[in-house]
């Protein structure tokens, strides 16, 4: 075949995406046609004709010329686009989309994904100040008191009912407006806080003078992203227990833990919360320079990622409604009152925004020379394996597979982007950029 004989004509839809229209010359459209009608002759029994000996005039006269061009539009459409695209030399991104088909003149209508452009700006001069990160005596008070809550002595409360501080061992049910089930434990033991919001406000404070073997029924407003506008809840209480908080003293943190003094256990409460925020400020930090990144940046992309994205989330979402509300997502959208329609909307900016980050960090390895190993990978199958103590060996064969290398790459490979996009937005120094400083995807 030619490639100049294929009249074909583009059109640019949206940022990255293409439509080709091929139209497929009338005379090999007849060849097809006599080629369609020889296949039907030889394998279908024509009246008055040996199989095979059924000329065209008497296949096109008796199936129809509609049916014929069916079928060879059938049989060429794989042909024609392939020869489309390496004769006006176009590199689809992803599989196309036969959008249209139309018998006579014959022309197929494609829409394909072109590859994403991203151009990063100059992000070598991205500058993000760091949050200071320090613990107070505050903090480690916090701490300690929790470590006596968990350290109380309990005793059953005689002659009183419920107060705040008290451990209370109940029986519970709630349900919605509409009579459902949500909140049911028949051993639940809770600590009656008056501040504590769960399930609903007021919760708390609905059993405070309570005594074992009290039952009471009381309805409670929901907080708005619930299931109903109110709920009723019945609750009895089974036991009752006053909670004696130990001192503050070096027997308490002996009972903590190995420390021999209340001031060993402060200073490991000190060491531990300042790992931690500086963990979660390099967190958040992350995250605020990646946004200052995918700001800066332009990225346009073909719309299949965007709707590819789009059902992940719209998956993770009924994933979660189905184990945290026990319910299917069509019930759960009749619930808060709102369509299918509406929660795409809802989620199309969220999945708009992590396609352009990942397009956006992709750009940045490539334009910082980042790769990740087969040693790489390798040493983290083994770091994590050892985790596993005696079940190392059935974690690395499970590691090992083709995917799981693919995922753990991929995860050493974001590793790496977010690590040195922090050096970069922190001025500190790094390694000279190894592609000749090109902004735009190949």
């Amino acid at each position: 075949m030619e490639k100049s004989t294929i009249p074909v004509t583009t059109e640019t839809v949206g940022k990255r995406d293409l439509r080709l229209t091929v139209e497929i010359p009338e005379e090999r459209v007849q060849q097809e046609m006599r080629r369609v009608a020889r296949k039907i002759s030889a394998q279908v029994a024509i009246p008055g004709f040996r199989k095979g000996k059924a000329p065209y005039s008497v296949i096109l006269q008796r199936y129809g010329e509609e049916h014929l061009r069916e079928q060879v539009a059938e049989d060429l459409t794989r042909e024609f686009y392939r020869a489309a695209i390496e004769q006006e030399g176009i590199t689809p991104y992803g599989p196309a989309s036969l959008e249209d088909i139309q018998l006579s003149p014959m022309r197929f209508t494609f829409t394909l994904p072109l590859p994403p452009v991203v151009r990063l700006g100059d992000y070598r001069s991205l500058r993000v100040e760091f949050p200071p990160v320090e613990v107070t005596e505050e903090d480690i008070q916090e701490v300690l008191e929790t470590i006596r809550q968990e350290n109380a002595v309990l005793e059953p409360a005689e002659g009183r009912g419920a107060q705040p501080g008290d451990l209370l061992h109940i029986q519970v049910e709630g349900r919605t407006d509409q009579g459902e089930l949500f909140l049911k434990d028949d051993d639940a033991e809770v600590i009656l806080d008056p501040e504590d919001t769960y399930p609903a406000p007021g919760f708390y404070q609905a059993l405070e003078g309570m005594t074992p073997g009290e039952e009471r029924t009381f309805r409670l407003k929901m907080p708005d992203d619930q299931l109903s506008e109110e709920a009723e809840f019945r609750v009895q209480l089974l036991a009752l227990y006053s909670r004696i908080l130990p001192e503050l003293d070096d027997d308490l943190a002996r009972t903590a833990g190995p420390y021999p003094t209340l001031e060993a256990l402060k200073e490991d409460i000190r060491r531990q919360l300042l790992q931690m925020r500086e963990r979660e400020a390099r967190e958040e930090y992350a995250r605020a320079v990646i946004q200052r990144l995918v700001d800066q940046a332009e990225v346009e992309y073909p719309s299949f990622l965007l709707e590819e994205r789009l059902q992940d989330l719209m998956e993770d979402l009924e994933k979660r409604v189905r184990e945290e509300q026990r319910m299917t997502l069509q019930d759960y959208l009749k619930v808060i009152g709102q369509t299918l329609e509406d929660l795409q909307e809802r989620l199309r900016p969220v999945a708009d925004l992590q396609v352009r980050r990942m397009l956006a960090l992709g750009e940045l390895a490539r334009a910082e020379g980042l790769r990740v190993s087969e040693e790489e990978i390798d040493q983290r199958i083994q770091a994590l394996s050892e985790a596993w103590g005696n079940r190392a060996e059935a974690m690395r064969a499970q590691l090992e597979t083709s995917e799981n290398r693919e995922n753990l790459g991929a995860q050493i490979l974001y590793e790496k982007v977010v690590d040195r996009l922090i050096a970069i937005a922190r001025g500190e120094p790094v390694p000279e950029p190894v592609t000749g400083g090109e902004d735009e995807t190949p």
